[in-house]
Parts: C-alpha cells; structure tokens; sequence
C-alpha cells in the first residue's frame, strides 16, 4: 500500500486535515480520477482512513472504504 496511490471513484470525495470525519476537519474534496499517494492505513473511529500526501508533500486523510476509492 505505502507509496501507491488511492484514486476516488467518486465526486466530491472529502478528504481531512487530521484524522477525523467531522465537517471541521475537512480540507476539501477531489474528483472522480484524482487521488494522492498513501503513507500509511489508520482506523478513525472504526472505519478505515489513508494518511496520505499531494504532490507538494501536504499530508491529508481520506477514507479506504472501497465503495469510494480504489489502490493503484
């Protein structure tokens, strides 16, 4: 997993500054097709989440849940 990346599958998929799902959090969201390379897996409140970081090296979150993202 680490230094793959995951890709939404989804619009407007949420990702979050900080381990979390609360609307505070959020730092944006990404389009179908778009995605960011993952550092590690995390539980966030029992669901699974990515930490992850974009291209200029900022770390995100984002969920694992298959039915929103996929690894490539």
């Amino acid at each position: 997993m680490v230094g793959k990346r995951v890709v939404s599958k989804v619009n407007n998929l949420r990702f979050y500054d900080t381990p979390s799902w609360q609307d505070k959090d959020v730092a944006g969201s990404v389009d179908t097709g778009l995605g960011f390379t993952i550092d590690v897996k995390i539980m966030v409140d029992g669901s699974p989440q990515y930490k992850v970081h974009n291209s200029k090296g900022k770390t995100y979150y984002v969920t694992a849940n298959e039915a929103f993202v996929y690894v490539k």
